[in-house]
């Protein structure tokens, strides 16, 4: 899988960014207790530094050494983070109890990318294993990006965190479910200069910001709605459940994937 260009440049500023782009303790807290406490190997997809105190022995992969150094806590005797392709990881087969991931499903390229992802999910995992994915789902019955936008120019939208994952998700139409994130960002544009349209609606302008990492980006994103994700995984040897999460802006369309492997 290739690295998405633009990974390095949002670490540098994803400690500063809020939900739902990062999680709170809440999540964590949540993902721990249907994984039962992390007991054995915790494989994570990403380096979420939320879950980097998960489990009693956890490897990281990620594909962007920038990503690496600007935003995992460190490398120790029980947690290790590592450059690696998520489609061809240097883990067992079948010896991770666990493996999370927070937004890892929807940054990648296509959807062809997220199957051959799932895969590896399937490959990896202990028969008795899980695997537990927050992902940014597109609506069952979407907005359009005409609605998103109006929703927002009427104050309705908290940030523009949740801002840019509306929007995301209103431009990924099925059956690919793509996006590319300068196209998010130019959309976002026409609502004007995004730090002016934040400050006049009482939400922080830096926030415009996050956005900036995109331009000129040639890096995609997939926004699968809950069936097709459902779908993709069965077809990798998964089972899906969606578990709820709850008690920040666009919760609602941030759940979590629960997959098993199936025999």
């Amino acid at each position: 899988m290739q690295t998405q260009d633009h990974w390095a440049d949002i670490g540098r500023r994803i400690a500063t960014m809020g939900p739902p782009q990062v999680p709170g303790p809440e999540i964590t807290e949540q993902i721990n207790a249907i994984c039962g406490g992390c007991q054995g190997l915790t494989v994570l997809f990403g380096v979420t530094p939320a879950y980097a105190a998960l489990g009693s022995r956890l490897l990281a992969f990620d594909s962007s050494p920038g990503m690496i150094s600007a935003i995992w806590p460190g490398n120790d005797a029980r947690r290790q983070a590592q450059v690696a392709d998520w489609v061809a990881l240097p883990v067992a087969t079948a010896s991770a109890q666990q493996v999370l991931g927070d937004g890892a499903l929807n940054s990648v390229p296509n959807r062809t990318v997220l199957r051959a992802v799932l895969g590896e999910v399937r490959r990896i995992l202990h028969p008795e294993g899980r695997a537990v994915f927050r992902v940014f789902a597109r609506p069952a019955q979407p907005e359009t990006v005409g609605e998103v936008l109006q929703t927002a120019r009427n104050g309705g939208i908290e940030s523009l965190n949740t801002l840019r994952w509306r929007i995301a998700s209103a431009l990924a139409v099925a059956p690919d479910y793509e996006v590319r994130v300068a196209d998010i960002l130019a959309t976002a544009e026409s609502l004007g200069d995004l730090a002016d349209f934040a400050a006049a609606r009482g939400i922080d302008p830096d926030q415009a910001r996050h956005f900036h990492a995109y331009r000129r980006s040639s890096a995609s994103y997939v926004f699968p709605d809950r069936q097709a994700l459902a779908d993709d995984a069965q077809s990798s040897g998964l089972s899906c459940e969606w578990v709820e999460t709850q008690g920040y802006p666009g919760a609602r369309d941030c759940p979590l994937a629960v997959m098993r492997p199936v025999a």
